[in-house]
């Protein structure tokens, strides 16, 4: 998907093969993106759609009382702004930039002439939408059934899975949310977050390296999802 999300079993491999990548990448001009800067806010009219060249960069939604909630971790190769192709075209998200990126901007109208060529590019296309059908599904779930300490060890154990594509792989392993941007993932208050990483911290699950999380024992995490 070369995005994280609250499913493990999700692989991090782009669903768009290296060809396909490359005819998306060419469709579309370079965007160059500073660290906190927005490319589109939710509510937002949706023309384009963007092909992740470089970086990071998190999408999250605000709901009627303000709150927001983190969707997902997009990674290089990672498609965003999908809602461009939805009958509404609005932007159902707001996304910013985790660290300096890249985007390729994509028109709608491009996007849909390569699809009306490429038939492959859309079976890749509906198989990224359903992966992420199946996250969000996973997430339900999650909420109405798991405690905040196992919802919170599977973020974990999926925000520390290594990308293995990346060239900076060291940096892999590190956990760059803050800890309210976890409990917007988890759908939790920020002051839980913080309790129950500093249990799993006592407990030797989690250390921490500045201001960043790295899981030191991701079999006992495991331990701690239902079964």
């Amino acid at each position: 998907m070369r995005e994280y999300s609250l499913n493990n079993e999700l692989s991090l491999e782009s669903a768009l093969p290296p060809a396909q990548l490359a005819r998306l990448a060419e469709a579309g001009g370079l965007r160059r993106l500073a660290t906190g800067e927005t490319i589109y806010h939710q509510g937002d009219p949706a023309g384009h759609i963007y092909l992740l060249r470089r970086g990071r960069i998190k999408t999250f939604m605000v709901n009627s009382s303000g709150l927001e909630a983190l969707l997902r971790i997009h990674l290089p190769d990672s498609l965003l702004g999908l809602t461009a192709m939805t009958s509404e075209r609005r932007r159902d998200a707001t996304a910013v930039a985790l660290e300096p990126s890249e985007v390729s901007v994509i028109k709608r109208a491009d996007l849909i002439d390569l699809l009306k060529a490429d038939a492959e590019l859309g079976i890749s296309l509906i198989q990224l939408v359903l992966d992420r059908m199946s996250d969000f599904h996973l997430r339900v779930g999650e909420l109405s059934s798991n405690r905040v300490e196992q919802r919170l060890a599977r973020a974990l154990l999926s925000l520390s899975r290594a990308d293995t594509s990346a060239c900076e792989s060291v940096e892999d392993s590190k956990i760059l949310l803050t800890h309210e941007e976890l409990a917007q993932l988890i759908n939790s208050r920020r002051q839980t977050v913080t309790t129950v990483l500093s249990r799993f911290a006592q407990a030797g699950l989690i250390s921490h390296e500045g201001r960043h999380l790295i899981v030191t024992d991701r079999r006992g995490l495991a331990c701690l999802l239902p079964d």
